[in-house]
């Protein structure tokens, strides 16, 4: 096979480099698995007889990144390329990390310590691919099998069994019985992993090719069950059943991975507290746990909005638009595009109502329907309201704080907040048009009003 890929291509000299020092040097690893299926490659991992002190001499640009393992990442036109001594590991600790690490000039045993046999084949700088542990055998067959004995490599490392879903999903592979049993068998040891790596792996899943499929084969597995920090008891039934993924059909159609996250709570049917659990299991950042959790709030609000709704009253349609403009300003304009994405691709997960019927838009000059557009989907009609709003946030507004209370004439106070956020709405609304004259206006006569109503 040849080394056609332009980023093994631009990685190829620094190979090159090593072998012309006589040093025997392959790539490794993912880029050879993603090569050889054709896929994009993302980083490119390169492996040397060299020792590190060796591949620094040989190299002008390198960061000491792993020495005690043997790793320095080489600089080479401005792209940053791991290169690994040749190694055998053991003493394992926490079933995760080896204790011990020692160098060798033997490319085959350097394979022999790795995951997956897909994962355990090198590269050569003239394309020939060296598998000692029948990779490509692997691939041919369809199958993600273990280097050598499994339940001594999940514990030596029992976040391999987590990977192991990933990539049996991500590449439509069948687990290998031995591999399946092996997981089964050591399932309890996960609870050894850091939250952090199991909610990274997942991440990946969600992010991969065949989201569903790794949900299956993660709630099958059982090692929903074993996690450092439990997961919600919803989000392991909901993962067993099959049936319940059937809305997640064209969940790939989402570029954004956080869209993806939250189609999967949606499609699981999973209730806030649920989905909060999650994120927060998962080591989430309190950020995008927030944003996730801001898409199901909106949900749930537009899903109660809509259920009953024939979507052949024009009031009805007029009521849903309001609703839904108070929804964005409530949960933000992240959450309500992110939504309108999702039920955009995912239209099952909306009431059947919505489903079944098109949505006639509305003349804003007479109030009635307009025929030609009567096919127009109710994403269509959300999406240009929500464009039309003149601000989705405070900070939107042509009259900040200090300009109410100029024109108001009294003491800052709470009343302030209320105060602005009556403006917000009001230029949701329509009310009043989002123009600082007009916005102090409204503010004076508002707080007039209240003044003399207390």
């Amino acid at each position: 096979m040849k080394t056609t890929g332009t980023a093994l291509a631009a990685a190829l000299p620094v190979l090159q480099k090593l072998e012309s020092c006589g040093f025997e040097t392959v790539f490794v690893g993912g880029c050879v698995r993603d090569s050889l299926w054709k896929r994009p490659l993302k980083d490119i991992d390169i492996a040397t007889a060299a020792r590190p002190e060796q591949v620094m001499d040989l190299f002008p640009q390198t960061i000491p990144t792993g020495l005690k393992h043997g790793t320095v990442t080489v600089i080479h036109n401005d792209s940053h390329y791991e290169v690994t001594t040749f190694r055998t590991e053991s003493g394992y600790e926490d079933f995760r990390r080896p204790a011990s690490v020692q160098f060798v000039d033997n490319l085959a045993a350097d394979l022999q310590r790795r995951d997956f046999t897909i994962n355990a084949m090198a590269m050569r700088s003239n394309g020939e691919i060296f598998d000692p542990v029948g990779g490509l055998d692997d691939i041919r067959k369809g199958v993600l099998r273990c280097v050598g004995d499994p339940d001594a490599r999940f514990q030596e490392d029992a976040l391999r069994m987590l990977r192991a879903i990933r990539f049996a999903a991500e590449y439509e592979l069948r687990i290998a019985p031995a591999t399946w049993r092996a997981i089964k068998r050591h399932q309890r040891l996960l609870v050894n992993i850091a939250m952090e790596r199991i909610g990274s792996e997942c991440d990946k899943m969600i992010g991969g090719s065949h989201p569903d499929r790794a949900i299956v084969w993660f709630a099958a597995s059982g090692l929903m069950d074993d996690t450092k920090e439990p997961l919600p008891e919803r989000i392991q039934a909901w993962g067993g059943r099959r049936e319940s993924l059937g809305s997640l059909a064209n969940i790939t159609l989402l570029d954004e991975p956080d869209d993806r996250w939250a189609a999967c709570c949606l499609a699981g049917d999973l209730p806030l507290p649920a989905v909060k659990g999650l994120f927060q299991a998962l080591c989430f950042s309190a950020r995008r746990a927030s944003r996730l959790t801001a898409i199901i709030a909106l949900h749930e609000a537009m899903v109660e909005a809509i259920k009953n709704l024939s979507f052949r009253s024009e009031n009805e349609w007029l009521s849903l638009l309001q609703d839904w403009k108070l929804r964005v300003l409530e949960h933000g304009e992240y959450a309500s595009r992110a939504w309108l994405r999702i039920i955009g691709e995912l239209p099952g997960l909306l009431p059947s109502a919505a489903e079944r019927h098109s949505i006639p838009p509305l003349d804003r000059t007479t109030g009635s329907s307009v025929e030609a557009d009567y096919s127009d989907s109710l994403i269509n009609r959300l999406k240009r309201e929500l464009d039309s709003l003149p601000a989705f946030s405070l900070s939107g507004l042509a009259a900040d704080g200090s300009a109410v209370l100029a024109r108001v004439g009294k003491p800052a106070g709470p009343w302030l907040g209320r105060l602005l956020e009556k403006l917000l709405r009001a230029t949701a609304l329509g009310e009043v048009a989002n123009e600082k004259e007009q916005l102090l206006n409204y503010a004076e006569q508002v707080n007039r009003d209240e003044v003399i109503n207390d």
